[in-house]
């Protein structure tokens, strides 16, 4: 055994076996590229019309030996250097050819004479130590970061995008797309990682692929200016699973949207699978051609929030252990509130990382503010941050609540689901929980009417707008009016008995506390 050749084994998916026993099922015709019944194909033929004459004629004519075993396909390759390169390019069109899922490749470098030609036939093997050569599978993380789903931080605002997630990483039947969105630093991109991480952990043979819009972009301009777009389209085309990050980057490009839309397509055919990410929901991306609109929409669309507090404290605490900082519970609470103080609402998790950076250059250059156990304590953090406890208490009194903590105690107190009041629908209590988001939003923060609309999901900011003249002017006139029956259902029972203006001063009331709570 020590002395036999060195085996490499690359089982092709599913769909690779299949198109190669349909090849071989098809009754042979008289068309282009397909033999005649005089002339059955040999195995070197076979191989020659899948990869073409040129990549035969570099890769294989020569260089290797063909044959068919009850395993498979085997291929001699004279080197080691050219069994990497069979492997990690041809192995699908090796299956194809062959129509057998199952392609053994071996080092055998008495394929090769001294003078670089082919031993004839049946002249004995030369026998080389085994090498032994590593799995080639695309990287589907890049170098140097490994998020997963398992370290995900949950909470209430990215709960439902993690589950998406894990469903999709799992290989949930009839689920061949799925969309993130959600605002920067949300932890969109550490969810698509994770899930190209999950599929790789699941499926170690599949190929996988992460990248981001402009890596795309760049790969499919500089194919085209270097004539090697069939080499691109293979890259892509022929995956498992793609990962986009940065879907938005595409906007406006009308070539690369187009190749997207092509790659997109080929894609889904193939029963492969594709995880998006963006800032914006579909619908809202700017210049983005409506046929990618429909394609993006027909799979699962699930948007991750800003973190509310209880998951900011959490977020700074993870990320601190990550760094080699252990905080005090009192250290953590402050950085998660300072940082949403300079946000003026919810701090994303690169901006509490950010603040960690400062306290941790601190901690190293002035121990003497660390605690006896060695932990980041208030003092150290205040020192690290600038800050006074004055300074911090009227901050926080003056911090200005964001639109996602407006409406989602709106939505709280009108017993409204936010994915409606997100979406189009025309319920009289949605509709009316839609005109106090904005009322209140226009009361107790400092956005526009675009922001608004943007923040609430809204398409335009025309619709926000009449929303707001229309509750103002049943304030005036109807304020006394009691609400209808469709209205208070839902609501909580201390609403029930309230009018309109009623109805809108308690809410008020409660944002107001949620303010002061924060």
């Amino acid at each position: 055994m020590e002395n036999s050749p060195a085996i490499r084994t690359s089982a092709t998916d599913s769909l690779a076996g299949s198109i190669g026993r349909a090849l071989q099922a098809q009754p042979r015709g008289r068309s282009l590229g397909t033999p005649t019944p005089q002339h059955a194909e040999s195995l070197d033929e076979k191989v020659r019309r899948v990869v073409g004459i040129v990549q035969y004629s570099r890769y294989f004519q020569g260089q290797t030996r063909l044959s068919m075993s009850e395993e498979g396909l085997l291929v001699r390759a004279g080197s080691d250097i050219l069994a990497r390169l069979i492997e990690r390019r041809f192995v699908r069109e090796l299956s194809e050819a062959a129509g057998s899922p199952r392609v053994t490749i071996m080092v055998d470098k008495s394929v090769l004479t001294p003078a670089g030609t082919t031993l004839a036939p049946g002249a004995p093997m030369a026998r080389v130590a085994p090498v032994v050569r590593p799995t080639t599978v695309p990287t589907p993380i890049p170098s140097g970061v490994r998020q997963t789903l398992d370290d995900f931080v949950v909470g209430a605002s990215n709960r439902l995008a993690h589950a998406a997630a894990l469903r999709f990483a799992d290989g949930d039947e009839g689920q061949a797309c799925i969309f993130i969105h959600g605002p920067c630093g949300v932890g969109k991109t550490h969810l698509l990682r994770g899930i190209a991480a999950r599929r790789i952990a699941k499926q170690p043979g599949a190929l996988v692929r992460y990248t981001t819009a402009e890596a795309f972009t760049n790969d499919y301009i500089a194919a085209v200016r270097s004539g090697k777009i069939e080499a691109f389209r293979k890259a892509y085309r022929k995956l498992d699973l793609l990962c986009l990050d940065d879907v938005h980057f595409v906007a406006s490009k009308e070539g690369t949207q187009a190749e997207l839309l092509h790659t997109f397509d080929a894609i889904g055919q193939s029963g492969a699978r594709v995880a998006l990410a963006s800032d914006e929901h579909p619908r809202q991306i700017a210049k983005l051609h409506e046929r990618l609109v429909s394609r993006f929409l027909a799979g699962a669309v699930v948007k991750v929030d800003a973190p509310d507090p209880d998951l900011r404290e959490r977020l700074v605490r993870r990320l601190a252990l990550k760094r080699g900082l252990e905080l005090e519970e009192a250290s953590a609470r402050l950085i998660a509130e300072h940082a949403s103080t300079l946000a003026g609402g919810a701090p994303s998790v690169r901006e509490l990382d950010g603040l960690l950076i400062q306290i941790e250059a601190v901690s190293r250059l002035l121990p003497e503010f660390s605690t006896g156990g060695g932990s980041v304590g208030v003092i150290a953090v205040r020192k690290a941050l600038g800050l006074s406890e004055a300074s911090n208490n009227s901050a926080r009194a003056r911090r200005p609540l964001s639109i996602d903590a407006i409406y989602t105690e709106i939505c709280r107190c009108m017993g409204v689901d936010p994915v409606e009041l997100m979406g189009k629908g025309r319920h009289k209590r949605v509709v009316l929980a839609r005109a106090i988001c904005v009322h209140l939003c226009r009361q107790h923060t400092t956005h526009s009417y675009p922001e608004i609309a943007k923040g609430m999901g809204r398409p335009n900011h025309s619709t926000v707008i009449t929303a707001h003249q229309r509750l103002t002017g049943q304030l005036g006139s109807m304020g006394e009016s009691a609400l209808e029956p469709e209205v208070s259902v839902g609501l909580l029972p201390e609403m029930k008995n309230l009018n309109l203006r009623a109805l809108v001063e308690f809410l008020d009331e409660r944002v107001r506390r949620v303010a002061a709570s924060r």
